[in-house]
Parts: C-alpha cells; sequence; structure tokens
C-alpha cells in the first residue's frame, strides 16, 4: 500500500523514486515477526509521509506538471519520463520549414540533436505540427502533450503551437530535474495577444538586453515584445536654462532619440542605436522563439528626434496647460510637408523590409495640438500603413480627442492606456480591436526605490496575480468574452532618462522583467483566476527559472596599458560594455555602458607602463592602479548627480593584456 502511494502520488518522479529507494532499503531491516519493528516501522511511515508533505509545500509540484502559464487540461498517466544525453529532437520528413526551426531552436536549448526523420526510438521527443492554415474554428496555439516513459510526443494546430508546448518542456524539466511525469496535456491560449512594451527610445539599451527580454517572453509564452524605439526626455521644462523650444533644441542629442539607423542625416541616435541589419536579425532571432517584434515610432507628440532635423515642421500652436517648450517634441500638422515627411520615415523601413512583421505601431499618444488635425493626420496614417499591407496600432485617443473628423478603424488595433484619453466602450464601438495595458495597472517606470503601482518601480504583481485580468478597466470592465478584446500587456517606461537617470541598466531591471512577464504569462494565457496562490506563484517562479542570468555581474579584469598620446585608447569591448584606458570624452581612464561614459577622477601618465585593475560588484565599480585604489566614484560624462547605480558586466573582448 505504501508504494502504491509513492507510485500513483502527486509527487515529482524524481522525487517519487528517491523516496521508494530509500524506504525499500531500509525495510529491508525489518523483521515484521517482533512487535518493536512493527511499531518502528509505523513511525518510519509516518516519517516519511511527513517529509513527503514538507517537500510538496516547498515546492508546489502536484502530478499536473506546474507551469506559468499553468495547463489547462492535464490527464494522469504512469511513471515518468527521464531526458538523458541520449535524447534527440525529431521532426517528420515532411515538417515545414517552420516547425524545423523552433525544433533546432529547442533542440539547441537541450544541447540535443535535431533529426528530420519518421521513424523514433526510445527516449526521442517529437515535435509534430500542422504547417497548413490552421482550420478556422481551433485555436492556432493550441497543443498537445503526450508523455509515456519512453518518448514525448508534441502536437501542435501549429508549428507556433508546437513551440509553445516545448516551454513547458523547459519549465519541467528545469523543475524536476530534467523529468516529466507520463500523461497528456492539453494547452491553448484565450487571447491572442499577451504582450510587453519597452522604452528603447528615452534611454539606450543594448541588442544583448533586448534579446534577453525575447527570450523570457518567450519561456512563459509571451508572443508580443512592442519596441518604443523613439521618443524623448519628457519633462523638458526641467532642464536648467530651458524655456523655449529652440532652448530643446540646442540640447544634448540623446534628449531625444530615434533608435534606428536612418537615411535621414541627423535623424539617428549617437548615444546607441541599431542599423538595420541589427534590427532584421534581432527581428528573425524572435520570430524563431514564437515572439513578434512590434516596431513602434512614436509620433506626432514626442517627436524631439524628427523635429530636430526638420524644425520648420514643429508645432506653432497652443499646448494648453503644458509647458511651452515641448513644442520642440511636437509635429505641426497643419503643415502640408508633415506627413510626407513622417509617411516617408515609416517607407524607409517598410519598403526595405526591415519592418518585416505584420504589426505596426504608429504612436499617437499625448499630442496637445489641435483635435480636427490630429484626427485627420491619425486616419491618414492608419490607412497608408494598412496600404502597406500591415496591421496598424496605435495607443487609444480619441476620447480626449474628439471631433467631428471619421478616424478609420477597419482592421486597425488600439492600446487603452489611459480612460482619460480612451474609454474601452468607445473604442470596440467605434470597430476598434483593443488591447489592454491600462496605465494605473500595468504601467512601470523604474527609479530604484521599488515603490509599487501603476508608474512606480515595479507592478503590484499580487493584485494583477489576484484581480486584473485582459477585461479590466476599473470601472470601465468590459466583458472578457468580446471578440474585440484581443489580449492584454504590461509596459515599462524609461521616463527616468538623462536628467534624472539613476543609472538602472538592463541586468539591473531582469528582475522586474522576469516577474512581471511571468504574471502577464498567466493572465492573458487564461481567462479564469489562477489555481495557486500568489505566495506559491512565487515559489513556482523559483521553481522553473528563468532564461536568463539573474545575477548581478562581479568581476575583476587587470591590463598591463602604457600611454603614449593623447588619442582615446579602448582595452576592453562588447555589446555592453567598452573599457577605456584613454576616454574621448575627457583622456581618463573609464569605460562606455549603454551608449553613455563614465570616467574615473585618474588620468594615465605618458611613457611608463601601469597595472590598471577594474573590479566591478553588482553596485559599484572601482579602479586600482598598480594595485591601489585611485579615481573615486566614475562620473557619468552627463549629469553625473543622478547616477546612483553602476552595474557593469563585464567586456566580452580583451585588446591588452
Amino acid at each position: 500500500m505504501f508504494f502504491f502511494f509513492l507510485r500513483h502520488s502527486s509527487f515529482p518522479c524524481a522525487q517519487a523514486a528517491c523516496f521508494q529507494k530509500v524506504a525499500k532499503a531500509f525495510l529491508h531491516r525489518f523483521d515484521l515477526a517482533q512487535p518493536r519493528h512493527i511499531v518502528l516501522l509505523f513511525n518510519f511511515m509516518k516519517t516519511l509521509l511527513l517529509a513527503f508533505t514538507m517537500l510538496a509545500g516547498a515546492t508546489a509540484w502536484c502530478a499536473k506538471p506546474e507551469v506559468i502559464p499553468e495547463l489547462k487540461q492535464w490527464t494522469d498517466g504512469t511513471g515518468c519520463y527521464t531526458r538523458s544525453a541520449a535524447t534527440r529532437v525529431v521532426v517528420p520528413e515532411k515538417a515545414c520549414d517552420a516547425l524545423k526551426g523552433y525544433a533546432q531552436t529547442f533542440a539547441n536549448e537541450i544541447n540535443a540533436p535535431l533529426v528530420v526523420s519518421d521513424a523514433t526510438q526510445k527516449g526521442d521527443i517529437l515535435l509534430r505540427g500542422a504547417c497548413e492554415t490552421p482550420n478556422a474554428k481551433e485555436n492556432a496555439e493550441r497543443y498537445t502533450i503526450d508523455v509515456t516513459a519512453d518518448q514525448i510526443v508534441i502536437t501542435g494546430q501549429s508549428p507556433l503551437a508546437t513551440y509553445w508546448g516545448t516551454r513547458t518542456l523547459m519549465q519541467v524539466f528545469n523543475a524536476q530535474n530534467n523529468t516529466f511525469p507520463c500523461g497528456v496535456a492539453t494547452d491553448w491560449p484565450d487571447y491572442p495577444v499577451r504582450g510587453f512594451m519597452f522604452d528603447c527610445g528615452r534611454k539606450p539599451f543594448t541588442l544583448t538586453s533586448l534579446r534577453q527580454m525575447i527570450d523570457i517572453c518567450a519561456y512563459y509564452k509571451l508572443n508580443e515584445l512592442q519596441l518604443h524605439l523613439s521618443d524623448n526626455y519628457i519633462w523638458l521644462h526641467n532642464y536648467p536654462g530651458v524655456k523655449t523650444p529652440q532652448d530643446v533644441l540646442a540640447l544634448e542629442p540623446s534628449a531625444g532619440a530615434f533608435r534606428l539607423e536612418s537615411k535621414i542625416p541627423g535623424l539617428t541616435a549617437t548615444d546607441i542605436s541599431y542599423t538595420k541589419q541589427d534590427y532584421r536579425t534581432l527581428e528573425a532571432y524572435a520570430n524563431q522563439r514564437g515572439v513578434k517584434i512590434i516596431p513602434e515610432l512614436d509620433v506626432p507628440g514626442h517627436a524631439l528626434a524628427m523635429v530636430r532635423v526638420r524644425p520648420d515642421l514643429m508645432y506653432k500652436g497652443s499646448v494648453g496647460n503644458k509647458h511651452d517648450c515641448e513644442r520642440a517634441a511636437m509635429l505641426d500638422l497643419t503643415n502640408p510637408q508633415t506627413f510626407p515627411f513622417v509617411s516617408s520615415i515609416f517607407d524607409e523601413y517598410l519598403d526595405e523590409g526591415v519592418f518585416s512583421n505584420d504589426i505596426i505601431h504608429i504612436g499617437t499618444d499625448e499630442y496637445y495640438g489641435d483635435n480636427e488635425s490630429y484626427r485627420a493626420f491619425a486616419d491618414k496614417m492608419l490607412k497608408h500603413i494598412r496600404a502597406k499591407g500591415k496591421t496598424p496600432r496605435l495607443w487609444g485617443s480619441f476620447t480626449w480627442k474628439k471631433g467631428t473628423t471619421p478616424v478609420t478603424s477597419e482592421g486597425v488595433q488600439m492600446n487603452i492606456w489611459s480612460l482619460g484619453w480612451q474609454d474601452p466602450t468607445e473604442a470596440i464601438n467605434a470597430g476598434y480591436d483593443i488591447v489592454n495595458i491600462l496605465d494605473v495597472y500595468t504601467y512601470v517606470v523604474p527609479n530604484g526605490k521599488w515603490n509599487i503601482g501603476g508608474y512606480g518601480d515595479d507592478l503590484d504583481t499580487k493584485f494583477l496575480w489576484e484581480t486584473w485580468n485582459p477585461a479590466f478597466f476599473g470601472k470601465a470592465s468590459i466583458d472578457p468574452n468580446n471578440p474585440r478584446l484581443l489580449g492584454g500587456a504590461w509596459a515599462l517606461w524609461n521616463d527616468n532618462a538623462f536628467l534624472t537617470d539613476p543609472g538602472l541598466t538592463g541586468r539591473d531591471l531582469m528582475p522586474r522583467i522576469v516577474r512581471n512577464c511571468a504574471v502577464f504569462a498567466q493572465k492573458t494565457w487564461k481567462r479564469e483566476k489562477p489555481a495557486i496562490s500568489y505566495g506559491n506563484f512565487l515559489r513556482l517562479l523559483d521553481a522553473v527559472g528563468t532564461p536568463v542570468c539573474m545575477t548581478l555581474p562581479q568581476w575583476t579584469r587587470t591590463y598591463a596599458v602604457t600611454r603614449t598620446n593623447d588619442e582615446p585608447l579602448k582595452i576592453a569591448e562588447g555589446d555592453e560594455t567598452d573599457l577605456y584606458a584613454v576616454s574621448p570624452v575627457n583622456g581618463k581612464v573609464g569605460f562606455r555602458r549603454e551608449g553613455a561614459h563614465y570616467t574615473f577622477n585618474y588620468a594615465l601618465p605618458k611613457d611608463r607602463e601601469v597595472a590598471l585593475t577594474f573590479r566591478a560588484s553588482p553596485l559599484s565599480v572601482q579602479l586600482f592602479v598598480d594595485g591601489r585604489p585611485a579615481g573615486g566614484i566614475p562620473q557619468r560624462q552627463y549629469y553625473p548627480e543622478s547616477c546612483k547605480f553602476f552595474t557593469l558586466p563585464a567586456p566580452e573582448r580583451d585588446l591588452v593584456k
């Protein structure tokens, strides 16, 4: 009876097998003919069962594999599958390229060979997915996992659905020591849009950070990463000496950035930007992991980078109760040259195939010009994107920007981000498909202070776990089954940039991103409330792990350097970090991190070899010269007083020994 319990209990296969071995070894020592041994056996079984119970409470595991988001359906089997060095990933010979691509990504993750064959063997993980157009009556992201002790078979309604099944495998393998309980799982999402919006316009981030965000989204089955690629510091009047729009245009270029390579001289950011090939490669990386990148170029507001290259197109009207200097970040929609200029920017990336995915975001939030010209511009932009064969998306603003000028809604998707700017019911009644990204619940603006709630340093994930869902808009909530409700997303805004930048890097933000993505994955995958408590979710999140390293960098590097002139001297480099013996900013020793230069108060002497040692800990970087501390706290090239964090990833390539 005891072993029947172990075999059919809801504990993980690996742990149950371990306890069975311990129990069998111990029981061989008992003589049941002796009453004293019977008492000892009874106490032993109580102790063992208590240990089992404690294990279950600590790990929140059960027969139904616990993953994020949770599985919709599960049927128990007997025994478990164990992944080994002999495990192969197999796809049928007639598998389409998309399925083979997802299979290769998965095979690389588990360090297993990919085999294209109709024949399988013991231990294989077989991936099958319908490569033709899915049946319209079926959820295209629906998959099943059939697990026996000898094999795992994942069958998806589409190649993407099959890939989502591999995410379930990865999480369970990570949590249960490369085992998976036997049984059948059937799973599908309730909403087609499950997203994360990241602002890399105001504050620069490396391609490494963006790839890590893609990995996180994919791991929890979020299928969209919206990249906010252009924007500017939003409190322009706070800059010293700034009173007029012309003062804003004289600021350093990084105050208003456009992150993509462009044919237009002066448009592309000078601190960090992405070439067109960078973007294509990033998009391909995301597509191979089931994540669609949604590019956003924000117009007609938040457009300082565009106004800087075309000051003749600056908005010239009133901005109401806003500071007049905000006009520097707004386009004049009454000027007949504005629309051709803006549309040409989008066309550069559309016509060259840089933006190859089907959804294009045109921005349209927080424009303070007159309503009618705004509505006319939005209508023309939406139709222009649609004429390019793409689905346009925008920030909802028509509740605030009421007017008589009609704005097209056919095939248009709308982010509901503020009830003051856009009521969700009004949007649905007007024919828009909507995505819930309501600011008071879903906005993060990192500041390093760990305050939670809308616009805080982090989200209130407990509230979101227990209360929020894509249909939840507070008093404006809607029917969760409304077909125009596409899903939901959360947003990380980098409003704290430049003048108020505390110095947080992509590495610093990862804990927020992991936890928030995991919560939103659950709440956009399944309409019903989660089966587990928030506390057990946190334990599960720790158990299933994450695909990115969450440990902040800690390293030491020493270089023997001789300075011979005043030219900049780089001694190590990488996507995230460059080290300088002679900084191009002021000739001192320093480093470049996410587009900004930092320098120590130390300059190398000429014509003498010096041992430079950089020592990075999670929140500091120290310099040692010939073994002695030097240079003090590094200072950022602009607004150093606001920078409180100095997380520094190690450079990837040393240029000197």
